[in-house]
């Protein structure tokens, strides 16, 4: 295999480390640019990873890429809370549409490019009540994050279509693992609360549903997706739906406690349902999730525990 330079945005974060280890497994060149604003450098080896600490919105990071040309890119900095989306439109839009754009720009102008592989996600689809709702679907955001992946998702297809530009679109159900700093979704608020002795909040009545998949599978679609050649959009989930309730069940089970939830007004920009079909991703690379809920859950607690051991020495 021929040695290529691989450019992950956003490599220090929650995902973004994960793809950096998988990579580091390959014979490959690896660089990363992260603002660490939600990161640490920590999260990436020092020495085996070149790491470009700047803002994708910058002109420093188009400088970077110049310099570096990479064959790939794997991008994954963006802002990705839907409630900051709703509360700062401008942030989210010039972060997840500007930013994309920047990087985007400045790969037109690798010579060798091979590959734009950008993370969007199941937020574009909305209340789409179509389940599982498959690569055709159309998109009806209802949040400012779901619009902005989706109009990232357009840009790429315009200059595929204009200036051939190559990318793969991985649009990924509800990710979760153990997030450090990293922004919190509603399994580590649930997990911090019970193990805590706290009630945790669950916003509506419970009963709606996620597509939960656990992060090693999501790095794992990132880099096959490297290889994938056909232009365009691929789920990445499990294909099935978990209700929030049942969320707190498998985690009260696991850890060996009862907490009473406290319900709050269902909040906006939160879809109802979600489940995505995977098979369009399957067939293309034979990726499978290996993770069904309770499994990422026991991982979960087994990373959390090791962490915890580490702090103690």
């Amino acid at each position: 295999m021929r040695k290529k330079r691989i450019l992950v945005t956003g490599g220090c974060g929650f995902i973004g480390s994960r793809v950096v280890q998988r990579l580091l497994a390959t014979p490959h060149a690896i660089f990363v640019i992260d603002d660490l604003s939600r990161a640490d450098r920590s999260a990436i080896p020092e020495g085996l990873v070149d790491l470009k600490v700047c803002d994708i919105r910058s002109e420093a990071a188009r400088e970077y890429i110049r310099e570096i040309a990479p064959h790939f890119v794997i991008h994954l900095a963006a802002q990705i809370d839907v409630q900051v989306s709703i509360a700062e439109q401008l942030l989210d839009a010039d972060i997840n549409i500007m930013g994309t754009l920047n990087v985007m720009e400045a790969c037109k102008q690798v010579a060798d490019f091979e590959r734009f592989v950008f993370a969007s996600s199941a937020a574009v689809y909305g209340n789409n009540a179509e389940l599982p709702l498959t690569e055709d679907a159309i998109p009806m955001p209802i949040s400012p994050y779901g619009m902005s992946k989706w109009m990232g998702e357009e840009y790429l297809k315009l200059n595929h279509e204009t200036a051939d530009f190559p990318y793969c679109a991985l649009r990924f159900a509800n990710v979760y693992g153990e997030k450090g700093t990293a922004a919190k979704d509603v399994i580590s608020e649930f997990w911090d609360k019970v193990t805590s002795g706290e009630s945790p909040v669950i916003h509506g009545d419970g009963e709606q549903t996620r597509d939960f998949v656990y992060v090693e599978d999501i790095a794992e679609a990132l880099v096959l997706a490297l290889d994938v050649q056909e232009n365009g959009i691929y789920n990445i989930s499990t294909d099935e739906q978990t209700s929030i309730n049942d969320v707190l069940r498998v985690m009260s089970e696991l850890l060996q406690v009862q907490v009473v939830p406290e319900n709050r007004m269902a909040r906006v920009g939160d879809v109802r349902d979600s489940r995505l079909s995977n098979r369009k991703f399957l067939e293309m690379t034979c990726w499978q999730p290996l993770h069904r809920l309770a499994k990422g859950l026991e991982r979960m607690h087994v990373e959390k525990q090791n962490q915890e051991m580490v702090l103690m020495k």
